[in-house]
């Protein structure tokens, strides 16, 4: 599909601001439908999540470490998951960080997700368990994680044999979902949404009278669905892009993906004309089409970039830029970096 984007008019579409008023600093947006009134998301998170790379490279130690630099940095969303195996090391570090009274807990945002598509009783559990190891008594944007069931669940509804199987498992679970919304800031979540839902999944609960506030979805260069995106906007749904760059170090842990963004010779030209960095670009590549980003870092330079990609106001994209990056060709086959949440096609 060729797509050229127009900066202004996405402005518009994805209610992007910047809310002096906000405890969050920086680029926001306005989260609608499962989120409390007037509630905003920083424009750009941390993403903590190891993308399938052994566990000795992204670990609890590890997340403590980078999540402590991020909020030294002014970084003010954290974007975790009850499989990332890395909430402890979180948790630890936002409990440093409130306990030596450098932050408050409600200057951050917290996300964290269910295991998959879990059903409804262990999605409660998880949840539970989340609070627990991130050491909060609520989090801010709670997501179903996958649509692909979890295997053993304990609902009924998500079990193999029964009927309409993906279409039970998905409202049952939003069931639940609506229990920790409803709870808020008393042991449940301020916003509950999904993560790699397609219009398939999102169409399930359509006829529900509470929607998603937010899809967190793979979103670059090499894979972007726009339909997706346009379905989520005319329903109110935050479309969020996770792995910006690519997952450059994801990699060698997945040798059938070896598509490096940040090698492109475009990106990298673009980068050389703003005086950017090749990561930054993608990252305003997203930014401009009201896309919030949480990439995934450990290194203080690089997250000091990801920052300045967002929140300087003085570095845009020509429209010609982001028509060029929005239609690379020829495109690596490549799978999603997500290769389970690659659409039914």
């Amino acid at each position: 599909m060729t797509v050229l984007v127009v900066f202004a008019s996405f402005l518009l579409a994805a209610n992007m601001h910047v809310d002096a008023e906000s405890s969050v600093p920086g680029a926001s947006i306005v989260l609608q439908n499962a989120a409390e009134k007037g509630m905003t998301m920083p424009a750009i998170g941390i993403g903590t999540g190891g993308y399938g790379a052994p566990a000795e490279t992204w670990n609890d130690g590890v997340a403590m470490k980078a999540v402590s630099t991020w909020i030294k940095l002014g970084g003010r969303r954290i974007d975790t998951a009850w499989d990332y195996y890395d909430q402890t090391g979180i948790g630890q570090a936002v409990y440093a960080a409130i306990d030596t009274g450098s932050i408050k807990r409600d200057d951050l945002f917290i996300v964290s997700k269910t295991h998959l598509l879990s059903g409804y009783n262990d999605t409660l559990s998880q949840l539970e368990d989340s609070l627990k190891q991130l050491q909060v008594e609520y989090v801010d944007l709670f997501l179903v994680h996958s649509k692909t069931i979890m295997p053993n669940s304990t609902d009924p509804k998500c079990q193999p044999g029964g009927p309409n199987l993906e279409s039970a498992c998905v409202k049952s679970t939003w069931k639940a979902m609506k229990e920790i919304f409803q709870r808020g800031r008393k042991g449940g979540a301020r916003a509950i949404g999904v993560s790699n839902f397609e219009v398939e999944q999102l169409e399930y609960l359509l006829d529900d009278s509470i929607l998603p506030s937010l899809n967190q979805v793979e979103y670059q260069p090499y894979w972007h669905e726009e339909d997706l995106v346009e379905f989520c906007r005319n329903h109110n749904i935050t479309f969020n892009g996770y792995a910006p760059l690519g997952a450059p170090d994801f990699g060698p842990w997945r040798r059938k993906w070896n598509c490096s963004l940040l090698e492109l010779p475009l990106i990298k030209r673009i980068a050389m004309t703003h005086n950017k960095t090749p990561a930054q670009v993608l990252l305003r590549w997203n930014w401009q089409q009201g896309i919030p980003v949480n990439p995934r870092s450990e290194q203080e330079e690089h997250m000091k970039e990801n920052l300045a990609a967002i929140l300087d106001e003085t570095f845009h994209l020509t429209d010609s830029e982001m028509h060029a990056l929005s239609n690379i060709s020829p495109k690596p086959k490549c799978p999603k970096v997500c290769s389970a949440c690659t659409p039914n096609t």
